[in-house]
């Protein structure tokens, strides 16, 4: 079981089941939300459970047609991720209390990362989506 929650506490979710991947996402949407980009898990929607602080949970909805929800504390704004939309979820790993007990694999997105910013690492690159499958 991975625990996980806000910064204020009200919104408290847990994941059973093993994560697909965990991934450094450098979409425009997890640079705006989290900096240069955003580390996030991936994994089964059926595996999360929001615990407590549903009604807690605001979500932004691109009008770009992005598959993905961004899911934020109302109360203390913590960027959540996207709390299951389809058939995964994807998981700001910053709200992790847990260690998830996977480490980063890849880059997605990159072709969304600021110029000004280098990839240092060995870690496979993707410029668009990439969920590892089990």
């Amino acid at each position: 079981m991975i625990n996980g929650s806000c910064l204020c506490g009200k919104v408290k979710f847990q994941i059973s089941g093993e994560p697909f991947s965990l991934s450094y996402c450098h979409c425009s949407r997890c640079r705006k939300a989290a900096g240069v980009f955003s580390a996030v898990l991936i994994g089964k929607a059926g595996d999360l459970l929001i615990t407590d602080g549903q009604d807690e949970i605001a979500k932004f909805t691109s009008e770009t047609g992005s598959k993905f929800e961004r899911c934020f504390c109302k109360n203390c704004g913590t960027s959540l991720g996207d709390m299951a939309s389809g058939d995964v979820y994807v998981i700001a790993a910053s709200a992790l209390d847990d260690d998830p007990k996977i480490r980063p694999t890849v880059h997605i997105h990159t072709a969304s990362k600021p110029d000004w910013y280098e990839i240092v690492d060995d870690l496979k690159k993707f410029d668009g989506d990439y969920v590892a499958e089990k």
